[in-house]
């Protein structure tokens, strides 16, 4: 993807980006199928971070004020939660 663009944009754009459509449909049982097997091969998603890190990721979604995580605001909210780390001295 190029640099500095939206990743939504790329994803529902391909063609603007010089990329191909290739979205497979992929049935809502076959991934939460593919979960379980994640989780039981690797644990659940919340432990694969540490807990120190996770302090500081949790300090800073509250002072995002705790959005609900969407498809749509993903990228935002992450951008976000790292500007926040970073300004305030908390980088891990």
């Amino acid at each position: 993807m190029p640099s500095g663009h939206v990743p939504m944009n790329a994803f529902h754009n391909p063609a603007e980006f010089f990329g191909v459509q290739c979205k497979i449909p992929v049935p809502l049982e076959a991934v939460q199928e593919m979960r379980m097997l994640v989780i039981e091969e690797t644990g659940p998603r919340e432990d694969w971070i540490g807990d120190d890190f996770r302090k500081i990721v949790d300090g800073a979604y509250s002072q995002l004020d705790s959005p609900v995580l969407t498809l749509e605001n993903a990228w935002e909210v992450f951008t976000a939660l790292s500007d926040i780390i970073h300004t305030s001295g908390l980088a891990y």
